[in-house]
């Protein structure tokens, strides 16, 4: 994960003072990150758990879940479809922080998280188990008891 102020000033449409109310600090705290060195890691990782839409490293929905879904469905669109006015209540339903589902852009899709894709009716296809090596010595070996 690398991030850049100005890449996510960039990705957010916004300047300083705006990234300050994103991270909920002081844009003096802001203003000390060079614009093109990476953000702290822990802001990084804010980033991606406040707005993984933004990072690059994460699968597209149809890696992630294996199926056909219309991920361009927005917020605005979302909360529409269960009647909700605010942000809040749609938190709720995603047993997420309010102001994770407040930082997703309204008209922009929603991200491709696993309490969305339920909602959404997504089924995620379960990993494949791996079928255990075989021991081409198992049959040898007999137990062995210590006196």
């Amino acid at each position: 994960m690398e991030i850049t102020k100005r890449a996510l000033r960039d990705a957010l449409a916004t300047n300083d003072a705006g990234l300050a109310k994103f991270f909920k600090v002081t844009p003096s705290a802001v203003s000390q990150w060079a614009d093109d060195e990476l953000l702290p890691t822990a802001r990084q990782w804010q980033v991606k758990a406040l707005r993984p839409d933004l990072v690059a490293d994460q699968p597209s929905v149809k890696a992630q879940i294996g199926a056909e879904v219309d991920s361009r469905m927005s917020k605005r669109a979302l909360r529409a479809k269960f009647g909700f006015k605010t942000d809040a209540p749609l938190a709720k339903l995603l047993k997420l922080p309010v102001e994770q589902v407040e930082a997703w852009p309204e008209e922009q899709s929603v991200p491709a998280l696993p309490q969305v894709l339920r909602l959404l009716g997504v089924q995620e296809q379960q990993p494949v188990a791996k079928e255990a090596p075989h021991d081409p010595d198992a049959d040898r070996i007999i137990n062995v008891e210590a006196a």
